[in-house]
């Protein structure tokens, strides 16, 4: 909500269109790499202003074009910004393809390189081995043996030097293979050392893109953001201006109130249910799921950590489709399961890409990979801090055991098993985790 300001006159609404104008600029600059402009309380019109301006006829048409320009402006600033979000996604994308390409090549290389060159030594042991027999068997004085010798005796040294000149050939032949060996053996070499630098440069080619890509998804939020604290207020100021019944901020905000107070009240009747043993399927709609789990956020009995990953949960209760923002099913429904256990909740990540976030296992996180969304965190259960081995945290793994698909990820392993109570699992397969929170993912 805007702070309470003077009523306006006239250079006030023709304020709002230079602020407009401004944030245009702000837009298209985006594109260059520049952040995406804060959306500033100030730069949005009061509900004083929007009374004020009912009093005359150019007033009011002054001020929905200014309003209306101002809506207009949130949207192009976030359809700009999803651009850019989903520009910087597809070129990580195919660094990271380039990445594993790059990998495979200088790993097939590494091992061509290492079997060559164990070729290449079994060959000079070979030709080694060889010559030691023909050392060993040899006459040291050849020819004058052959001069002194008898006819007979001639013969067979004859028919010994021709076996031995066989000998030599093949020996001389088995000492070129390792050479050639060797030659093969070398490129090979250096074709893969080649491979790894690359390899480096690559590497650093994608981490740089998967930086770009999380300030780009940054920039995203905080238009969208913009758009959501503001937009709806903007709407109802608007319907205000052009209907012919005044509405007043009172009566907007009563409005706002009612709808949070509604969806609280179905969510504590679904608790209700679900604790009274009457809670039914869970559903399996992402939309139906994200409401009911707003409405605990709007009670207070589901809160975020920072950053603040709630509002991916509110764009999907709202129907909106955010690029790299979504929540797999699962986890949604993992979520409601615990809402329906405990009296309170605390989850500290869900879509890490949706966040920017490159952190722990990074782009290779359920939390980020294959667009995010994949894993929760919760951090609190019950009102109590989790570590993934206490009692709250064992009673919501013993119930998700059993509702989860199979080959689903549990983190916390080494905690409940320093603890002495790893339970006996059925869907779930568990991994080290830190054990200052409960991580629960779907299959991958």
């Amino acid at each position: 909500m805007s702070p309470r300001r003077l009523a306006p006159s006239r250079p006030v609404v023709r304020g709002w269109r230079l602020v407009a104008a401004c944030l245009a600029v702000a837009v298209v600059a985006a594109w260059g790499g520049v952040a995406v402009p804060r959306a500033y309380a100030d730069q949005y019109p009061s509900w004083a202003d929007v009374q004020a301006a009912r009093s005359s006829e150019a007033a009011k048409q002054a001020e929905v074009t200014a309003i209306t320009n101002l809506v207009q402006t949130l949207k192009d600033q976030v359809k700009a910004a999803e651009d850019l979000a989903i520009k910087r996604g597809k070129e990580n994308e195919a660094a990271q393809a380039a990445l594993a390409v790059g990998k495979e090549k200088a790993d097939r290389l590494a091992a061509r390189s290492s079997a060559l060159k164990a070729t290449a030594e079994a060959s000079h042991h070979e030709a080694a081995v060889v010559a030691a027999k023909l050392a060993r068997s040899g006459d040291t004085n050849l020819t004058g043996t052959l001069l002194t010798s008898k006819a007979r005796d001639a013969t067979v040294l004859l028919s010994r030097l021709s076996s031995m000149g066989k000998l030599t050939a093949t020996i001389n032949g088995i000492y070129s293979k390792a050479a050639q060996d060797d030659n093969l053996a070398k490129a090979a070499s250096d074709q893969a050392t080649s491979a790894k630098d690359e390899l480096t440069t690559l590497a650093a080619r994608a981490q740089a893109e998967a930086e770009k890509a999380a300030a780009a998804q940054k920039q995203m939020i905080a238009a969208l953001q913009a758009e959501t604290a503001h937009e709806g207020e903007l709407q109802a100021q608007l319907a205000s201006l052009t209907s012919a019944t005044q509405v007043t901020e009172q009566q907007y905000q009563a409005g706002v109130a009612a709808r949070a107070a509604a969806a609280a009240a179905a969510a504590a009747a679904a608790r209700a249910r679900a604790q009274s043993g009457d809670a039914g399927p869970i559903s399996s709609d992402d939309q139906a799921l994200a409401q009911e789990l707003m409405g605990y956020v709007n009670a207070g009995q589901l809160v975020g950590s920072y950053p603040d990953h709630i509002f991916e949960i509110r764009w999907i209760a709202e129907g909106r489709s955010v690029p790299n923002c979504g929540i797999d099913t699962s986890v949604l429904q993992a979520m409601v399961i615990a809402e329906h256990m405990f009296s309170s909740v605390g989850v500290s990540d869900i879509n890490r890409r949706c966040t920017g976030q490159i952190e722990g296992a990074g782009i290779y996180s359920q939390h980020y990979m294959n667009g995010g969304g994949h894993a929760v965190d919760f951090y609190s259960l019950g009102g109590q801090g989790t570590n993934g081995a206490d009692s709250n945290a064992l009673a919501l793994i013993r119930t998700l055991d059993n509702f989860m698909p199979y080959g689903s990820g549990l983190g916390q392993r080494q905690c409940r098993m320093s603890a002495g109570d790893e339970p006996g699992l059925r869907h779930f397969q568990d991994f080290s985790d830190t054990c200052n929170h409960l991580h629960v993912n779907d299959p991958m």
